[in-house]
């Protein structure tokens, strides 16, 4: 599992949303990524 960061320009500010995220091989070793949950903006204080 990994913390995977998506960012967003919104009336002119950068704003990054977090989600964790799952990675798994098949058996065909393709690697497939599952979002577990959404932890949404976390800003500063909240870090």
């Amino acid at each position: 599992m990994f913390l995977r960061a998506t960012t967003r320009k919104k009336d002119g500010k950068t704003h990054r949303y977090w989600s964790i995220v799952e990675s798994r091989r098949l058996a065909d070793d393709r690697v497939l990524q599952r979002h577990v949950l959404y932890l949404g903006e976390i800003n500063s204080s909240q870090e």
